[in-house]
C-alpha cells in the first residue's frame, strides 16, 4: 500500500448515500469513512441509517438500498454522539466534498450539534492534479485506473476508490507537489475579526446577493454572485492587496444573503438594493438623476444634425428614439467625437464645432467629406451619420404591453420560482400575485417609474438573447390587467 502521509495527516475519507440531493430536505440511508493517520489507514467503519422517511425508488435502483435494509437500522440522533467526536480536528475527504459535508452538517444541526471541519474534495484534486483529463466523477476516475468494484454507490465502494485515487496519486507524484496542492485547496481565507466560521458555513452555493453589513446594520457593500459562499470568501482572500477590500474587512459585524433562481434574479436585485441603500463601498450602478443622449434633427438644407441633451428619464418614447445612454455630457461627447474621427463625420453638423457659413477645420485636413460645404450630398452624409450611430440604437420594446418574466431555479437545491414585473424596460418588481401586478402597473401610470440604465442593460442582455433565456430558464409571458392568475 502507498504512503499518504504528503496528505494532511489526520483525514477521513467518507462518503455517504441519502434519498435525494438536498441536505435540508433529505436524509442519510448510509455512511462510510476510512480513518487514516500519518499516512497509514488505521480504522474503517459503516452503518446503514434508517432515514425515518420512504426512499424513493429510483434511489434504491442506483444504490440497492432498500426501506426493508433501513427498517432496523440506527438513526442519525442514535450515532450522533460517537460521530461526532471521530470527526473532531480531522479533515473530511470526499468526492464532491461540499454534498457530503452540507448533509453531515444538516443532520447534525438537527440533533443539537454545531459541527464545522475541513474539507478536502477529492474532485478538486482530480482537476488540479490531472488537468489532461476532462471529467473527474468517480466512474471516470475507476474507469482511468482500472478499479474493479462490485457495489457502486455504496458508501464503503465509493470511499474505498477515493483511498485507491489517493495511493495512485502518491504513486505518481512527487510529495512536496502532493502536500503543495492539498495546502491549496485546503487553505480558508483569513476571516474579519467579527465574522465567525459558522456565518461563512450558512452562506449557500447558489445564485443570490449577500450583504456586508457594520455594526449598526448598516451596509457597507452589496454584491451578487451564482455562487454567494465562493465570492464572499474571495472577498476576504485579497483584503491584504486591496485597500477597499481592508477597509470593508474591518468595518464588518454581520453577512446577510438572499439567494435567487439564477444570476438574472441576482442581478436584478443587486441593482435595485444598490440604487435604495447606496452601499458606501459601492462606486458603479449608483443611481442617475441625469442620462444624456445623442438626438437627431434635420437642418433647413436637409442634414442631419446631433445634439447631447439631457433625457427625461420618465419619457421611455423619447429614451428608446435616441441614441446611447451616456451618466455625463462629457461622456456623450467623447463618444461622438470618435464616431467623427473613425467615420469622417463633420463636427459643426454634429454640434462639436460652432456653426458657421463654409468648410469646417476638419474638411481642411481632409478628416470630413464635405457635407458642410456642398462637397457631400445629404442623402450620403445622412446615410453615413445613421449608420455611424447604429451601434448606440436603444432597443425598442418588443412587446405589446408589460410582461411577466418566470425565473425557474438552476439548481436542484431549490426550488422556488421567482417572477418579476417590467414594462417598457422598466423594471417594476418582483410580484407574488395578479393583485401584485395590478398594483404596480397602477402606480407606475400615476406615477411613472424613472427609467433605469443599469436595469435595461441588464433586461435587454437577458430578454433578447434566446440562448441565454433558455441557459437561465427564463419563461417571458405577456400581462394584461385583466388577467385571472398569475401563473
Amino acid at each position: 500500500m502507498a504512503d499518504l502521509s504528503a496528505f494532511p495527516s489526520r483525514m477521513l475519507l467518507l462518503d455517504c448515500e441519502t434519498t435525494g440531493g438536498r441536505a435540508s430536505r433529505d436524509r442519510m440511508t448510509e455512511l462510510a469513512l476510512i480513518q487514516v493517520d500519518d499516512g497509514v489507514v488505521v480504522d474503517r467503519w459503516q452503518t446503514l441509517i434508517n432515514p425515518g422517511v420512504a426512499i424513493p425508488p429510483w434511489i434504491t435502483r442506483l444504490t440497492g438500498i432498500s426501506n426493508p435494509m433501513v427498517e432496523d437500522a440506527p438513526r442519525f440522533e442514535d450515532i450522533a454522539p460517537a460521530l461526532f467526536e471521530r470527526l473532531q480536528d480531522r479533515v473530511i475527504v470526499a468526492h464532491n466534498a461540499r454534498f457530503d459535508y452540507s448533509f453531515l452538517k444538516q443532520s447534525f444541526q438537527r440533533c443539537g450539534y454545531q459541527f464545522s471541519s475541513k474539507t478536502l474534495c477529492s474532485v478538486r484534486l482530480s482537476r488540479k492534479l490531472f488537468p489532461e483529463h476532462r471529467y473527474h466523477g468517480l466512474d471516470r476516475i475507476i474507469e482511468r485506473l482500472g478499479i474493479e468494484i462490485d457495489d457502486r454507490h455504496r458508501a464503503m465502494a465509493d470511499t474505498e476508490v477515493i483511498l485507491a485515487f489517493f495511493q495512485h496519486i502518491s504513486d505518481t507524484f512527487p510529495p512536496d507537489k502532493i502536500e503543495s496542492v492539498c495546502k491549496q485547496l485546503l487553505k480558508r481565507p483569513s476571516l474579519p475579526s467579527h465574522i465567525s466560521q459558522e456565518q461563512i458555513d450558512a452562506l449557500p452555493d447558489l445564485p443570490g446577493i449577500y450583504r456586508f453589513l457594520d455594526a449598526e446594520g448598516v451596509p457597507l457593500y452589496i454584491g451578487k454572485s451564482v455562487n454567494i459562499r465562493e465570492r464572499v470568501l474571495s472577498h476576504f482572500s485579497q483584503d491584504h492587496q486591496n485597500s477597499k477590500e481592508l477597509d470593508i474587512s474591518k468595518s464588518l459585524h454581520h453577512i446577510e444573503f438572499v439567494q435567487t433562481p439564477s444570476d438574472f434574479g441576482a442581478q436584478l436585485l443587486e441593482n435595485t438594493e444598490i440604487k435604495l441603500y447606496s452601499p458606501r463601498f459601492n462606486r458603479r450602478q449608483t443611481r442617475s438623476k441625469t442620462l444624456y443622449q445623442i438626438s437627431l434633427a434635420e437642418d433647413t438644407e436637409g442634414l442631419l444634425t446631433t445634439e447631447v441633451v439631457a433625457t427625461d428619464m420618465t419619457a421611455i418614447e423619447d429614451i428608446t428614439r435616441r441614441y446611447g445612454l451616456f451618466r455625463s455630457r462629457k461622456q456623450a461627447q467623447n463618444t461622438m467625437l470618435e464616431l467623427i474621427q473613425t467615420h469622417q463625420l463633420c463636427q459643426k453638423l454634429c454640434g462639436l464645432e460652432k456653426r458657421q457659413k463654409g468648410a469646417c477645420f476638419g474638411f481642411q485636413l481632409k478628416k470630413c467629406k464635405g457635407a458642410c460645404c456642398g462637397k457631400e450630398s445629404a442623402a450620403s452624409y445622412n446615410l453615413r451619420l445613421r449608420l455611424a450611430l447604429d451601434s448606440l440604437k436603444n432597443q425598442q420594446w418588443p412587446w405589446p404591453g408589460p410582461v411577466i418574466i418566470e425565473e425557474h431555479p438552476l439548481h436542484e437545491d431549490w426550488d422556488a420560482v421567482h417572477y418579476h414585473l417590467v414594462d417598457q424596460w422598466r423594471y417594476l418588481g418582483q410580484v407574488k400575485d395578479e393583485a401584485d401586478c395590478q398594483q404596480l402597473l397602477n402606480k407606475n401610470q400615476q406615477n411613472p417609474a424613472y427609467f433605469d440604465r443599469d436595469s435595461y442593460k441588464i433586461l435587454v442582455r437577458f430578454l433578447l438573447n434566446p440562448d441565454r433565456q433558455k441557459h437561465q430558464r427564463l419563461v417571458i409571458k405577456p400581462f394584461s390587467m385583466d388577467q385571472t392568475e398569475l401563473v
